[in-house]
């Protein structure tokens, strides 16, 4: 069953792409904002584009989950270990092992210092748990399906604030999965019984009301995301009260999205080269995840370097910020490009890496 790519999604998942690249370079308010909704907004986009149709058993859906996730998480592991191994040989870094950051490739952890040659990796299998849960919970009816996502989520706050036991070590950030359940549930729930042509077409027919919505969201967004602190769901850390945490993080998606459904019914924009561009961006976004942070990393040290401060200098500076930003997504970007030409020219298609 072929999925037509839909641009909004697309644009989404692109521009989502930045936000996280952001959080990852920069440290201020606007971290603490896009901290609060990227990893939700994600998980709900994965929801957004989930079918039951496409998986005719379980089995059908392992062997799309190894091809689209598992297998590409291997390889750019074992790729971003090697050149981050290789790198701290050749600088003398201090490193308390070279062997343990590739065996935690298979506990795929984002908390415990775990992945640190490239720790947003964690998403990825996190990603994988959700969607074996939720293709069995799918399966239920409706009600039944909300009231056990509802109740595993519930689980998994109460696993980030609980001390009986640090369940933050669990493999895949199984905990973090559960506290992600809902988000995807809510975009999966979106698709069944409102559907992408209905989304676009309220959108394109009321924009005003979009609009009002949008600025509405993230009034709420800033609001409630600058008074919970800062939020990491890869640590497994939701903010100084998880109860403000979920409504800030769906205010965010529904701005965010908001913001892509009426930039894509703009004909004048979505027609443009740069809105293209972050379309294109979004369909590569899993390689932008894989690639963006050690790039990141080498950045700014470079920089540092280059002006003579620290490392928290420069993440901390705003212009700073921007410049390894800039750079960083430049470079990302050129790897992707560059992934892709090789693909095609071995492989004709790209028929392992998404």
């Amino acid at each position: 069953m072929n999925i037509k790519r839909l641009d909004y999604i697309d644009l989404a998942k692109g521009l989502g792409m930045l936000t996280i690249m952001w959080g990852h370079i920069h440290t201020g308010v606007s971290t603490q904002l896009v901290y609060a909704f990227h990893i939700p907004l994600f998980f709900f986009l994965s929801g957004l584009v989930f079918s039951r149709q496409r998986y005719a058993n379980f089995g059908v859906f392992l062997k799309k989950r190894w091809k689209g996730l598992i297998f590409p998480y291997i390889v750019f592991s074992l790729l971003t270990w090697a050149v981050w191994a290789a790198y701290s040989y050749v600088t003398h870094a201090s490193v308390e092992s070279y062997w343990m950051p590739l065996l935690q490739t298979f506990i795929a952890q984002g908390s415990e210092g775990y992945l640190v040659h490239n720790v947003p990796l964690w998403f990825v299998m996190c990603l994988f748990s959700v969607e074996v849960i939720y293709y069995f919970t799918s399966r239920l009816k409706t009600g039944w399906n909300i009231a056990v996502c509802v109740a595993l989520g519930a689980i998994g706050a109460w696993m980030s604030i609980t001390d009986m036991y640090d369940f933050s070590v669990l493999p895949w950030s199984f905990d973090v999965a559960l506290m992600a359940l809902p988000f995807y549930a809510i975009g999966s729930l979106t698709n069944l019984y409102i559907g992408h042509e209905r989304i676009t077409g309220a959108v394109e027919r009321h924009r005003g009301i979009a609009v009002l919505l949008m600025i509405v969201s993230a009034a709420f967004l800033y609001v409630g995301g600058t008074s919970n602190g800062q939020v990491s769901m890869g640590h497994a850390y939701l903010g100084k009260n998880l109860f403000v945490f979920y409504p800030v993080a769906l205010c965010g998606i529904v701005a965010f999205m908001a913001l892509c459904l009426l930039t894509i019914s703009c004909k004048s924009l979505s027609s443009s080269k740069l809105i293209g561009g972050g379309i294109s961006f979004g369909k590569n976004s899993f390689r932008a995840m894989a690639i963006h942070n050690p790039v990141k990393g080498f950045i700014i040290v470079l920089l540092a370097k280059a002006t003579h401060s620290s490392v928290s200098a420069i993440q901390g500076g705003l212009l700073t910020s921007i410049v390894a930003f800039v750079l960083t997504l430049a470079i990302t970007v050129f790897v992707i490009k560059a992934i892709e030409l090789v693909l095609q020219k071995t492989l004709k298609r790209n028929s392992i890496l998404p």
